[in-house]
């Protein structure tokens, strides 16, 4: 959960960020943030995010958005970054070994509805199964950014109208090889290579990064991605390091 704590003074406004920000958590501190900002006018905005344990492609959101209403009243907008939350970059991969079939040893699906109070949710129940396989803090905590930008992909652009299910299924194989799958039954994506770029989003430009796809592009070697309109999406991303699998795709 996250949280925003204002300190006010002479023409400025400090923000101090605090918890986990995701894609449901950014709403309610853009509505509380703004509210400040429309009360007090402040030349200078300080975003603190030193308090924050865990973020997404989300919070850039927030900070463009805020950079934007900042610069409308002709203010400007300072940020504190957080350490933890920029590093982006993941060690993933699966190897079967040449062919070697390997011993699937736990599996975990679960299915639940496309609400953004539910990224937290699908990111502590993976973090959970995902311990028996003993991944550092730093890797665990990368998997998770990565599950909460495929969750909110889902939630934002497979189901923009409707609420609609996901299903989260992790395979845990000998070796400590873990393969991760999220699928919908969304809209699917008529432009693959269009929605790939960066800073491309057909949300809220102004509240909206478009940096889903390069912040797991990021994390990965490479990624797959196939989709259809009505056929909902697939993409696959294999990564060095700590060995897990992570995909995402939907039924068609």
């Amino acid at each position: 959960m996250a949280k925003v704590c204002f300190v006010p003074a002479q023409g400025t406004l400090a923000a101090y960020l605090t918890g986990e920000i995701d894609h449901h958590a950014a709403q309610a501190l853009r509505r509380e943030i703004d509210a400040q900002i429309d009360a007090r006018m402040p030349e200078l905005l300080t975003m603190d995010f030193s308090g924050v344990t865990f973020m997404d492609s989300s919070g850039v959101g927030l900070i463009l958005g805020r950079q934007r209403c900042a610069r409308s009243l002709g203010g400007t907008l300072r940020i504190q970054p957080c350490a933890a939350c920029w590093t982006w970059r993941i060690s993933i991969t699966f190897d079967r070994g040449g062919g070697h079939i390997m011993k699937m040893l736990n599996q975990v699906k679960m299915t639940f509805a496309s609400r953004s109070v539910n990224e937290s949710f699908s990111r502590a129940a993976l973090a959970a199964f995902l311990a028996q396989a003993d991944p550092t803090v730093p890797q665990l905590a990368d998997i998770k950014t990565a599950v909460s930008e495929a969750v909110t992909n889902c939630i934002v652009h497979a189901y923009p109208d409707t609420v609609g299910p996901i299903t989260m299924t992790a395979v845990l194989y000998e070796g400590g090889n873990v393969r991760i799958t999220i699928s919908d039954k969304g809209v699917g994506i008529p432009d693959v290579a269009k929605a790939m770029e960066p800073m491309y989003t057909t949300g809220n430009p102004d509240e909206r990064a478009g940096l889903g796809f390069a912040v797991m592009q990021s994390f990965m070697d490479r990624v797959h991605v196939s989709s259809a309109p009505g056929r909902g999406t697939r993409y696959h991303e294999p990564s060095p390091g700590f060995p897990v699998s992570f995909g995402v795709c939907a039924p068609t």
